[in-house]
């Protein structure tokens, strides 16, 4: 007789077993040294206007002899798995958008940011180098606006901190962690990103801002996950 062929056994992502380090998402929060209702309101603004806007100020690298070297202003998201939000969250707020990752890769055009630890000797080499460039590219002319623009872009994707594994965990003292960057798992983008509600995996808020979110948006969320910033303390 003969026997049934086997079941296949089902895909794997083998991201999801051997890098759970990682997210399938990115999140945006929206409560940095604002008030509740100041994060709230943004947050909405968002989901409202369906962008994701860079901020008003250029990024900025602080070189060895303190000279400052300018970036493009950015977009930020950070890549945290669910059950490791709660240390990002203690710094910047209960309210939060989750994008697939997928879509703020491939839409939004967001990449993950390039620590480099702050005494690493790439930016005393990068300080000599500077030397020579700067003057040179004074002058105006097609090569040297390229040149500036690619400077400026490198500048928006590199983050000098302090790379050693001092951490606080009272936001009020933060100390420490104004420059230690590496634990955020931050992605940049310099570009405004225009998303389609599809986009959107979660949308997260402190449960007494749950009925208002639901009143104001109806069932146009429906087929995201609207979650309390409570779970991140139960579960």
């Amino acid at each position: 007789m003969n026997q049934p062929a086997p079941t296949p056994n089902p895909k794997i992502d083998l991201a999801d077993v051997l890098q759970r380090f990682s997210s399938k998402v990115l999140w945006h929060f929206t409560g940095y040294n604002k008030s509740w209702d100041d994060a709230f309101r943004i947050q909405n603004e968002i989901l409202q206007s369906n962008l994701l806007q860079v901020g008003k100020q250029s990024e900025t690298i602080v070189m060895n002899s303190g000279q400052k070297r300018y970036g493009y202003s950015v977009a930020c998201m950070c890549d945290i798995p669910f059950r490791d939000l709660r240390i990002h969250m203690v710094r910047y707020g209960l309210f939060g958008i989750a994008f697939f990752k997928h879509a703020a890769i491939n839409t939004g055009n967001f990449n993950p940011v390039f620590y480099v630890h702050y005494e690493n000797p790439l930016f005393k080499r990068a300080e000599d180098l500077f030397k020579v460039i700067d003057p040179a590219i004074k002058e105006d002319s097609a090569f040297n606006k390229s040149l500036n623009e690619y400077l400026r872009m490198i500048g928006s994707y590199v983050k000098r901190g302090d790379l050693n594994r001092i951490v606080e965990v009272n936001s009020e003292i933060d100390s420490s962690q104004s420059s230690n960057f590496y634990y955020e798992r931050e992605w940049r983008t310099v570009f405004p990103w225009k998303f389609d509600d599809a986009s959107v995996a979660a949308i997260m808020m402190p449960q007494r801002f749950l009925a208002d979110f639901q009143k104001r948006w109806g069932h146009r969320f429906v087929n995201s996950s609207i979650i309390s910033s409570e779970m991140i303390e139960t579960l």
